[in-house]
């Protein structure tokens, strides 16, 4: 999935529902005209590809409303939600929560939202989950570790002795070779066990059905 952009909080707005705003925040909000924040709202959503999700679902209204006046009488719904427009879809419903108390005079807002997760492909993955599987052998760790430690220690050796290029920069280019290269050993070494235990496979099977 794309990077997908989402807003929310207290717009302190109220967004109606004419006609002419209904392709970026819909027709089911809980008022009837949107005021002067609430247009202000609408154009920075369309100046930055946004779609208004909180107003869009269809819900009583004790369900849209996020905010209550002290006065307990009077509700207004000014949290507000927004999404990219091409992901638009991605939030199947929005409601508020009248029950739970969170010292506030706003609602909670609850959000179902709903994505399909591509899987990963490609060499590069599949080198992971190679070097993943065979890190899980504890034979394949203590070598890895073992030749790691032996590698470390000649290059602390030749600092000591050859009086190599001390620029941090160049000891850490000497790190990073050494990890690679002694991944790229196991994995030959991992790749060349595999393939025979193949063919023992094979000819075990052959020597069966030859038998039969």
């Amino acid at each position: 999935m794309s990077d997908t952009k989402i807003t929310h909080g207290d717009f302190n707005t109220k967004v109606g529902k004419e006609s002419i705003y209904k392709p970026t925040n819909g027709n089911r909000s809980l008022h009837n005209e949107t005021n002067n924040n609430g247009i202000k709202m609408i154009q920075f959503a369309t100046s930055k590809g946004l779609t208004v999700r909180s107003t869009t679902f269809p819900h009583k209204d004790i369900h849209k409303e996020t905010w209550h006046a002290a006065d307990g009488g009077t509700a207004n719904q000014i949290d507000h939600i927004f999404i990219s427009i091409r992901f638009r879809s991605a939030i199947t419903d929005i409601r508020a929560l009248r029950g739970p108390d969170i010292g506030s005079d706003h609602n909670l807002l609850k959000i179902h939202f709903k994505v399909k997760l591509r899987v990963k492909t490609g060499n590069k993955y599949n080198e992971e989950r190679k070097i993943v599987k065979i890190f899980q052998n504890p034979k394949c760790k203590k070598e890895y570790a073992t030749e790691i430690n032996n590698k470390f220690e000649t290059l602390e050796n030749l600092d000591n002795e050859v009086s190599i290029d001390n620029n941090i920069n160049a000891k850490w280019e000497n790190v990073k070779t050494i990890i690679k290269e002694t991944k790229q050993q196991l994995m030959e070494k991992d790749e060349k066990v595999q393939k025979q235990l193949k063919i023992n496979d094979k000819m075990r099977n052959a020597n069966l059905q030859w038998k039969k």
